[in-house]
């Protein structure tokens, strides 16, 4: 038989369940390095929000371009626009209040209670004659233990696994509505700018007078510089959907791997 008291036992495996948990807490996880770098990753958002917005704005900066026929289509395009433009940036900001919330579950300090562990002090003893028996040393223990499963590594990474796992088809079907929105403002992009380049090549070819000659010159300039910025605005648009898909791909990885480590964790 142990020579060890009882209430000494106790004290000993409730400080020893001490150690555990907080030597738990600081024990890092590289998927919450990844977590937190695939939210901190919103190039891709904001790009987005820019060129939606250029979208928005295509009637006003092609107006003076435009035909009386196209003026008639491009007024009715620019109202259809604008009424959709809320929900737009509503999808937008989902996926970035999602990421965010990402980002906050994987910080290194969220799911850790050590300052609370440790303001609980080392173990307790019974102290039969004065109010504390054997039940209340127990019902000590229990309730940290209770507290050490609120945080730690196992918990944190749980956790995310499940928002991970949860959130991953809805994320990817707001990033596939995201990327079809960004091919239409590419093809919108496409129409303005062979609306307004094919308007300055009309108007130089006629400006063939000695009159006309510094017009000449000032719409071979527009021309020149619309033409670049269509261009740069065409590989914006095709950057913004890449780094869409790399978001896409990103999210899904963490998701299978989390599950699959946290399986593994739990299983330990």
């Amino acid at each position: 038989m142990s020579t060890v008291p009882a209430r000494l036992r106790r004290a000993l495996c409730l400080n020893v369940c001490l150690v555990i948990v907080l030597g738990g807490c600081a024990t890092a996880r590289p998927e919450l390095a990844q977590v937190r770098a695939l939210a901190a990753g919103t190039a891709a958002l904001n790009a987005f929000s820019e060129l939606s917005q250029r979208h928005v704005d295509s009637y006003q900066r092609a107006r003076p371009y435009l035909s009386a026929a196209e003026e008639v289509r491009e007024r009715l395009l620019d109202a259809q626009r604008r009424a959709a433009q809320a929900d737009v940036a509503r999808l937008a900001q989902a996926v970035r209040l999602y990421l965010q919330a990402l980002g906050r579950l994987a910080n290194a300090d969220a799911y850790d209670v050590q300052p609370e562990l440790a303001s609980a002090g080392a173990a307790i003893r019974a102290w039969p004659g004065s109010g504390i028996d054997d039940r209340h040393v127990s019902a000590y223990t229990l309730l940290l233990q209770q507290l050490s499963r609120l945080g730690g590594a196992a918990s944190q990474h749980a956790h995310l696994a499940q928002v991970l796992h949860d959130g991953d088809a809805p994320l990817q079907a707001l990033l596939a509505a995201l990327d079809s929105l960004l091919a239409l403002y590419d093809k919108s992009g496409d129409n303005e700018r062979d609306m307004v380049l094919g308007l300055l090549e009309v108007e130089i070819a006629y400006a063939d007078t000695p009159q006309q000659r510094l017009l000449a010159v000032l719409a071979k300039n527009m021309q020149q510089s619309k033409t670049e910025e269509y261009r740069l605005y065409g590989l914006r648009h095709t950057l913004a959907r890449r780094q869409l898909a790399a978001l896409a791909r990103d999210h899904a990885h963490l998701a299978a791997a989390l599950s699959t480590t946290e399986a593994t964790w739990t299983d330990q």
